[in-house]
């Protein structure tokens, strides 16, 4: 069996991380018929910056990058966004096992912030197994709204090993 590691990206990373991106955003954008979302709009310069303002992690099976998340601290908050999974390996654990990896990487935190499309049910599953409760909706376009959600900081524990 393989097995996915989990480790944080480094700026050569980048231009896999935004091929990742468009394909695992591409659904969504299927799912709202919108497909100027930010993820898919998003260049390589602009994703470089996150670099030097965001922790980036990413998950690699036999070497290839596989999924990716990042987050930025601010105010006591870690602000997670991006998650994206290979849709060839949806359902294999890969998106839990980054959002736990990315919690441990920003902690410790007051809160952990996250949000996704409203119709997004496979999202609001797995961030709802992990925790996250809603706290609010925003409309963002004729069919697209935003529900966001948080999580307890203290609510995170170091027992998935650590992020390396």
């Amino acid at each position: 069996m393989d097995t996915i590691e989990i480790s944080h990206a480094e700026a050569g990373d980048a231009e896999r991380i935004l091929y990742l991106q468009y394909a695992a955003y591409r659904t969504e954008a299927e799912l709202y018929d919108d497909f100027r979302l930010p993820p898919l709009t998003q260049t390589l310069p602009e994703l470089l910056a996150e670099f030097r303002t965001h922790t980036i992690l990413v998950a690699r099976r036999q070497g290839r990058i596989v999924g990716s998340v990042r987050a930025r601290v601010d105010d006591g908050a870690a602000h997670i966004g991006r998650l994206a999974v290979d849709p060839a390996w949806h359902g294999q654990g890969i998106g839990r096992g980054l959002l736990r990896g990315i919690e441990q990487a920003t902690a410790p935190v007051e809160r952990y912030e996250l949000f996704t499309g409203h119709r997004s049910d496979r999202n609001l599953r797995l961030y709802q197994r992990a925790g996250y409760h809603r706290i609010r909706m925003e409309r963002r376009s004729a069919t697209v709204s935003l529900v966001y959600l948080e999580k307890p900081g203290d609510a995170v524990h170091a027992s998935a090993g650590p992020v390396r």
